[in-house]
């Protein structure tokens, strides 16, 4: 084999909003693209008998916002050719340079002004029950599930799982809950590397952050 290749990872410019939300700007202007992380660094919670609600959380992020509804979201995503994605503790987003300052606004909007509403927790919720039913024969999903509890613990946030039958406690109530309880700027990250000016992004994100 060859040596080893040499990988030069750009040194960020960094700065903290007023209401706690770290950022991190690479720039790079290699190609003409963005991407943006935003990342929560809470410490292991557990969610005792509702362990569901995370997955349920996730997967209501992008269904509507205050402003849009979920149609109207999701068109102008793929108009733009982007991609946003959500996670109980995360989002992301990527576009061409030229469109991020709508995209950052789009992902800023769907992070800010989520609308979980009862018909789309409903729908979520029957989709993670069916999946969960029919993982109860998967091989590998139970092995993880027992090297999870086994390793840490079934009180440990780490070895806690979803059922079905858990998963049929949670309500939007709780999804409401665990996003104002855990999706705070005070923990937070957000990293933008790409073909961006430091200075431009930096009024955008304390503008839509």
């Amino acid at each position: 084999p060859g040596p080893a290749p040499t990988i030069n990872l750009g040194e960020p410019e960094t700065f903290t909003l007023k209401n706690g939300l770290k950022v991190l700007v690479v720039e790079n202007n290699k190609l003409p693209r963005v991407t943006a992380s935003l990342i929560l660094d809470n410490k292991p919670t557990s969610l005792g008998d509702k362990p569901a609600t995370t997955s349920l959380v996730a997967s209501l992020f992008g269904t509507g916002t205050q402003k849009m509804t979920k149609e109207e979201f999701n068109e102008e995503i793929d108009f733009l050719g982007a991609n946003i994605g959500f996670g109980a503790e995360s989002a992301s987003a990527s576009s061409l340079s030229k469109f991020f300052p709508r995209v950052l606004e789009l992902m800023a909007e769907g992070v800010l002004n989520p609308k979980f509403t009862q018909k789309e927790f409903d729908a979520e919720k029957t989709k993670l029950i069916e999946g969960l039913k029919a993982n109860e024969k998967n091989v590998g999903a139970i092995a993880s599930r027992v090297s999870s509890a086994l390793a840490y613990g079934s009180n440990h946030p780490y070895g806690e799982f979803a059922t079905a039958e858990n998963a049929e406690a949670v309500s939007l109530q709780d999804v409401q809950n665990h996003y104002k309880n855990y999706f705070v700027p005070k923990n937070a990250y957000l990293v933008v590397v790409g073909d961006v000016k430091t200075s431009e992004v930096k009024k955008q994100i304390e503008k839509q952050f």
